[in-house]
């Protein structure tokens, strides 16, 4: 059953609660809020419960906080280049628990993925979670208030009660600014990251951006399997070229391999936080379909795969879908999004329907 307007409001209520009045004295639970929304958009979508491997959530933190272990660079004058901390006392257990696999010489986290001890780590990092934010996040004035899941939770796995996935899903963008911004101002307050950072910074792009060279090799791997055109269009592409996120950012903001195309500054910028039309759409997966082994190997820095990115296009066109939006067809021309947009993912999906 779809959770009703008072089950979503109450969910809301609390969520708000827990912003405001929980105790946050690491980002551990910051990054437990976005692991679980971002883990519910990409897993089977049901409207029941959720049962969520802690190992699972583990690779997610690992995600989440494998570009904090570079040392932020802050170039203001005064400041020294270290990694930031993420509590306000010693260092987190997942920070330096990701550090040794840095040492063991992984720069990205494709290659950590690849390391004898990285089953170690995310079991290592599976038990911090169990331990501290599973068992902390619901804390709100002193009081837990079991809203997301039950706790003490069953060894091993952590269970959304039903209906939680389902909201986790509707109001991802708003649980993932919001955890965002609160991490971003956690790691800004902490004096101990004040000779890092300095007065002036960029931390949320530091944190969680695209570096530059990822980029460059998202632009060259798209110039080919495009022929050299624009996503769009179908123009040819100047030296000038946008990498653009099919669904975009500001729906979800994560870098998946499948979701990037290129595309003129101009069908860019028009496209803008839109959604792709029915006929974009079915570009866009029939190209993944061709050419998902290219995106794989070449791209393998992000998250790259397809399965995962069509339930996120699932997600985010049934959300337009529902609320009634248009998707960008061109220029200032856009078209209603309908349910044979819905149809067309799910024949994407090992050929039969998937999602509910």
């Amino acid at each position: 059953m779809i959770p009703g307007a008072e089950q979503q409001l109450n969910f809301l209520q609390h969520l708000q609660r827990l912003f405001d009045e929980g105790e946050f004295v690491a980002t551990y639970k910051y990054a437990l809020l976005m692991a679980l929304a971002e883990l519910s958009v990409e897993s089977e979508h049901s409207e029941g419960q959720l049962v969520l491997p802690m190992t699972v959530i583990a690779e997610k933190f690992a995600e989440l906080y494998w570009p904090q272990t570079l040392p932020y660079t802050s170039g203001v004058t005064g400041t020294i280049p270290e990694v930031l901390n993420q509590n306000q006392g010693k260092q987190t257990a997942v920070i330096n628990t990701l550090l040794k696999l840095r040492l063991d010489g992984a720069t990205t986290l494709n290659q950590a993925k690849k390391l004898a001890g990285w089953s170690k780590a995310i079991r290592t990092i599976a038990r911090t979670i169990s331990e501290m934010p599973a068992k902390y996040l619901q804390n709100v004035g002193g009081v837990q208030i079991p809203f997301l899941y039950q706790y003490p939770h069953p060894p091993g796995n952590l269970i959304l009660h039903h209906g939680v996935a389902s909201m986790l899903r509707t109001f991802h963008p708003l649980i993932h600014q919001l955890s965002r911004a609160g991490w971003v101002a956690h790691i800004r307050k902490n004096k101990l990251n004040t000779e890092i950072i300095g007065q002036v910074d960029e931390l949320e792009a530091f944190m969680f951006g695209t570096p530059r060279t990822s980029l460059a090799q998202v632009t060259e791997l798209l110039r080919k399997i495009q022929s050299n055109k624009c996503f769009y269009c179908g123009s040819s592409l100047a030296n000038q070229a946008d990498v653009d996120h099919f669904v975009p950012w500001v729906k979800y903001p994560r870098d998946l391999a499948h979701n990037f195309v290129l595309a003129h500054m101009q069908c860019n910028r028009q496209k803008s936080d839109m959604l792709a039309a029915e006929r974009h759409l079915g570009n866009w997966l029939e190209r993944n379909l061709r050419y998902d082994e290219d995106l794989k190997s070449e791209l393998s820095n992000f998250l790259a795969d397809v399965d995962c990115s069509n339930r996120v296009t699932y997600w985010a066109y049934k959300q337009g879908v529902t609320i009634g939006s248009h998707g960008w067809l061109n220029g200032r021309t856009t078209e209603p999004l309908g349910h044979d947009c819905l149809k067309l993912i799910e024949t994407f999906v090992d050929g039969r329907p998937r999602f509910k």
